[in-house]
């Protein structure tokens, strides 16, 4: 049993705060009392957190422990508070004050000893800072002597206090006494997004809570197997592809089908090397062992029967594995593909010799042209298109847009019929009749 000091209690200057260890002095004192001590910096009001009954020896510090003063009376505690609202009152100044010295940091805060001789600021930066001018004005100005304290970002946050993700009360401004050491390690064994704005506090930097399952996590994977270790199944060797710690579920890759396997079969129908990740996986358990203890059902090369003509068994369903093990059910049978044969050699086309341009222009049909277009020697001759034949009797076709007549003394243009063709009189008086228009169409 280790050895206790009656002689001794641990106090706390704020809450979550680092547990110091004073003299009782000889009091008689309990959890929750608030006493008056000794500290560096002068007297100061603490609350005790361990009576002096429950000190463990170990725990206490080599060096020489000051006393406790006295009990903390009413007149200590609402001195206390007024020097603390005094203190609130001067940050703006202080603030000001820094603006006009040059001092880069920003005062968080401010507290007064209990003498009110002694005012302590504190700033926070990552990198040391001079100071001194500020100080020194500071001095002059409020009339006590200034003291400097130096935090980081996650003692800001404690300062300044707040709810974190989990939407409870930051538990450095709760209870956390000192901060662990964390790192992105953590997350990652976790299997947490490495994604800043989910793994960070309001401090900016890691959440101290990857460090309160880390050990658990770490005992939990010396009985898993590692990502892309080689496992020993039933129905193949496979290859670990995915994780779940907490379920201890494990996805293994067999024959290109993925397989969930859980915890009652880790170990015993899936086998593993812990000692290598790159060894080969002890032997598995026979497949007729597994078709005996139900964790896979047999097929028809098992049972010796001949598969029919589709490759499957009768009766069989297409759907995830049968079995404690998926992928344990029916295999199809596939033949193999007769090898295709040697295609014989592409002979090369000949190439088409362009066509001989048409005298005269383009061709146009109607108008005194052959009709026949420019071919290579020796090419066949492709019939031509034959347009509808005329329906019966006399057709005319009207011009699209009306010409205008020739000048006085002009004659128009010779008629398209010839002489001697019946109605071709007749077409010369109508133009006649227009006043030596164009002439009319010509019946087809």
């Amino acid at each position: 049993m280790p050895e206790r000091s009656p002689r001794v209690a641990g106090v706390r200057f704020r809450n979550a705060g680092k547990i110091f260890y004073f003299h009782a002095a000889g009091l008689r004192l309990e959890p929750g009392e608030y006493v008056v001590v000794e500290t560096v910096r002068g007297p100061e009001v603490a609350r005790v957190v361990i009576a002096p009954d429950q000190v463990v020896v170990d725990e206490l510090p080599r060096d020489e422990l000051k006393p406790i003063l006295r009990l903390a009376t009413e007149a200590d505690l609402r001195r206390a508070d007024e020097l603390h609202r005094r203190a609130q009152e001067l940050l703006p100044e202080a603030r000001r004050l820094g603006e006009e010295t040059g001092f880069p940091a920003r005062i968080d805060a401010a507290s007064f000893t209990l003498d009110g001789k002694r005012l302590t600021f504190s700033f926070t930066s990552e990198e040391r800072l001079d100071y001194r001018e500020f100080a020194r004005r500071a001095a002059q100005q409020f009339h006590v002597k200034i003291e400097m304290h130096q935090m980081g970002a996650r003692d800001r946050a404690r300062l300044a206090g707040g709810y974190g993700i989990c939407g409870r009360e930051l538990c450095c401004a709760s209870w956390l006494e000192t901060f662990p050491s964390i790192s992105i390690r953590m997350a990652k064994e976790q299997e947490l997004p490495l994604n800043p704005q989910k793994i960070s506090g309001l401090c900016g930097r890691l959440l101290c809570c990857l460090s309160y399952e880390e050990e658990g996590y770490r005992e939990m994977r010396k009985s898993l197997p590692k990502i892309g270790q080689r496992c020993s199944t039933p129905t193949g060797e496979g290859k670990v592809v995915a994780l779940n710690i907490l379920k201890r579920q494990v996805t293994l890759l067999v024959d290109g089908q993925r397989i969930e396997v859980g915890d009652r079969d880790l170990g015993t129908v899936v086998r593993w090397d812990p000692s290598s990740k790159s060894a080969a996986p002890p032997p598995s358990i026979a497949r007729e062992e597994a078709i005996a203890l139900g964790l896979i059902e047999p097929d028809a090369a098992d049972l010796g029967e001949e598969l029919p003509g589709d490759g499957l068994e009768p009766g069989y369903e297409p759907g995830p594995g049968r079995g404690r093990l998926p992928g344990g059910g029916p295999r199809r049978i596939v033949p193999a593909r007769p090898p295709k044969p040697e295609s014989p050699p592409q002979q090369p086309r000949p190439e088409r010799q362009p066509a001989a341009p048409e005298a005269g222009g383009a061709r146009r049909r109607g108008r005194g042209g052959t009709g026949a277009e420019a071919r290579p020697p020796g090419a066949a001759a492709r019939p031509e298109p034959q347009p509808p034949a005329p329906p019966a009797g006399r057709v005319f076709r009207r011009s699209g847009a009306p010409q205008q007549p020739p000048a006085q003394g002009e004659s128009g243009p010779p008629s398209s019929a010839p002489e001697g063709q019946p109605g071709a009189a007749r077409r010369r008086r109508r133009r006649g009749r227009g006043g030596g228009g164009q002439p009319g169409p010509a019946a087809e």
